[in-house]
């Protein structure tokens, strides 16, 4: 619009300069203002269309390099339990516990300090004045020590053995429960020897009698001058 008004300024002022009659002058700054218009009017077109075009994103660049690491988040919820995997190989034993209670126990003792004629078999100590009473099934365990004396110049042989009979058993008979020990007595009046025996065996609830029985292997003269005897049962 500026350049039309200057091209008609300057056609009014030409005939005073000796330039062109006003009416073609006129007729040329018109036309002139036209396409000056004209292309103005296309350039605001263009300038709207690269104004639109520049507000398109265009493609994406690069990706840049990787921030810094955050803080870390809080645990999610544990998921559903998996299944039960195979058994592992066993493992070394481990140490021995604290040992338990003792079970139940039950005893006796007896001493006879009374000579005993022991040329045949006989009987040199025992429970028979109270027998044990065990109120369990167990193990019966007996020691005895007897003293040997040979009253003769000539050698003696003693064989002793311990017993147990049942005494509510009218029926039963007294066994062994240990082995019949020998020990010789040298010839010689008042030779003494000491010997233990020692036995044991399985029984069930009872009351029992344990005895010492002593003799001489050939029925010669022998005694028994003291004994003791101890008696006990365990679980």
């Amino acid at each position: 619009m500026g350049i039309s008004i200057v091209m008609l300024l300057a056609g009014t002022a030409s005939p005073a300069m000796g330039g062109p009659v006003p009416s073609r002058a006129a007729a040329g700054a018109l036309a002139t203002a036209k396409r000056a218009l004209g292309l103005a009017k296309q350039a605001d077109k263009r300038s709207k269309l690269a104004l639109k075009r520049a507000g398109t994103p265009g493609p994406p660049g690069p990706p840049g390099p990787d921030g810094a690491r955050g803080s870390e988040g809080f645990d999610g919820s544990d998921g559903p339990r998996g299944p039960k995997g195979d058994t592992g190989p066993i493992g070394p034993a481990g140490a021995n516990g604290a040992p338990g209670p003792a079970g139940p126990t039950a005893s006796r003792s007896v001493s006879n300090g009374s000579a005993v004629d022991v040329s045949s078999a006989a009987t040199v100590i025992d429970l028979a004045s109270g027998p044990l009473t065990v109120p369990f099934a167990g193990r019966l365990i007996a020691t005895a020590t007897v003293q040997l004396r040979n009253p003769s110049a000539d050698p003696r042989e003693a064989r002793c053995k311990l017993q147990i009979l049942d005494t509510l058993d009218a029926q039963a008979t007294p066994s062994d429960i240990s082995q019949t020990f020998a020990s010789d007595l040298a010839g010689e009046i008042g030779h003494d020897l000491t010997l233990t025996v020692s036995g044991a065996t399985s029984k069930p609830a009872g009351t029992y009698n344990v005895s010492l029985v002593c003799g001489e292997s050939t029925s010669q003269s022998l005694s028994a001058e003291r004994a003791n005897l101890q008696v006990w049962a365990a679980d």
